[in-house]
């Protein structure tokens, strides 16, 4: 992918240079096929490593599981109120965006490094390409919802995951911008289940799980864990749970520290209650493929359980992906008290299983990262 350029006097082919940033594990796992496709286009490809997420167990590994380059640049903002790290990635961003001149930026997803970079790169009159555009879950109080919307808008380029994504663009006047292209997370799926595959046998054993027999649990919201009320409700009702099906639950480090005040530890009292550290992609795929169910907070994970066929009940009253909720492959449980009666209803529910298999995939055909590596090419060189 090059571009002619004007120098001393005669044209000549340069490379297309392209800034991407990202600094969470969702942004890791859905921008990995983009950038294989960007380096196969032979693109001068930036990446650039907010630090938002800056713990090994949630960063470093994704890089090595998913083949992505080490970042160029790590602005290692680490944590902080939502204001006060949106605004050390937008002045520590821009002196990188300065000096790298970049054609376009591409941000994926709707963290605090989306928004900022793409603020950042918009003051600038850089164009901006966001991945996962159009999601809407109505709930504005919600940090990522308000990021997706300012990030649409301060765009160039809006690539829908799918036709809800693309429609609500639409209806914002973002038509002439959008492009559906489907969602990147089903080309990296692809990509890696066949690993995930051969490893699930171990996977298993090293927990000491049994296929079909065991909940997966995932939850990092502050909606759901900042509040120890809720967050005391949530373990009861694990435990609940645990009487009849093992659950294992992989603790992100903001449910770690929320534990830690409540005085759970890395142990939960109850035995069949697994709490472990945060598992690298192939792990989590080979565990969640394997699941009875999955209870989750996360966007991420109501798709991949979509997609793979697993049962799946998310511990909020809204969710950005309406497309899950269609013959209860995802349900939302807003009352952390009604866990116990939905897990168990799901668990060992075969017919509903059967359903699952049967249902049209509205994500995409797993070619998505190539469409958007040409749809950039061809918008850049135009202009």
């Amino acid at each position: 992918m090059r571009v002619l350029t004007l120098h001393e006097g005669r044209w000549e082919m340069s490379r297309l240079k392209v800034v991407l940033v990202f600094g969470a594990r969702p942004q890791f796992i859905k921008s990995a096929t983009v950038i294989r496709e960007l380096i196969r286009y032979r693109i001068n490809l930036t990446i650039v490593h907010s630090g938002q997420h800056y713990y090994s167990e949630m960063s470093d590994v994704f890089f090595s599981e998913l083949k992505i380059p080490p970042p160029t640049v790590n602005l290692q903002v680490g944590s902080g109120s939502h204001a006060m790290q949106t605004a050390a990635i937008l002045k520590r961003l821009e002196a990188v965006l300065v000096k790298a001149k970049p054609a376009i930026v591409i941000v994926p997803g709707d963290t605090n490094t989306t928004l900022a970079a793409a603020l950042c790169a918009a003051k600038l009159a850089m164009p901006v390409a966001h991945i996962e555009a159009g999601l809407r879950s109505g709930d504005m109080t919600m940090p990522e919802e308000i990021n997706r919307i300012l990030t649409d808008h301060c765009s160039s380029l809006l690539f829908a995951p799918t036709q809800t994504a693309a429609s609500n663009l639409k209806k914002e006047g973002l038509r002439k911008l959008t492009h559906l292209t489907g969602d990147t997370m089903v080309d990296v799926l692809e990509s890696a289940f066949p690993l995930a595959e051969r490893r699930q046998t171990s996977i298993l054993d090293r927990f000491k799980l049994k296929a079909r027999a065991y909940v997966l649990v995932t939850l990092h919201r502050p909606s759901n864990v900042d509040d120890p009320i809720r967050l005391g409700q949530i373990l009861l009702g694990l435990r609940r749970v645990a009487d009849k099906l093992p659950v294992l639950f992989p603790v992100h480090p903001r449910t770690r520290a929320r534990f830690a005040n409540l005085g759970v530890l890395t142990k939960s009292k109850h035995t069949n209650i697994a709490m472990v550290p945060p598992q690298g992609y192939i792990e989590t795929l080979a565990l969640l493929k394997n699941a009875s169910c999955i209870l989750t907070d996360s966007g991420g994970m109501q798709k991949e359980s979509f997609l793979l066929h697993v049962p799946c009940l998310t511990l909020r009253s809204t969710t950005e992906w309406p497309e899950t909720l269609v013959s209860g492959s995802n349900r939302l449980v807003p009352n952390p008290k009604d866990l116990p009666r939905e897990i168990l209803s799901v668990a060992f529910n075969e017919d509903l299983r059967r359903r699952l298999h049967q249902l049209k995939n509205p994500f995409g055909d797993g070619h998505t990262s190539r469409r958007i590596a040409r749809i950039i090419e061809r918008t850049v060189n135009h202009r």
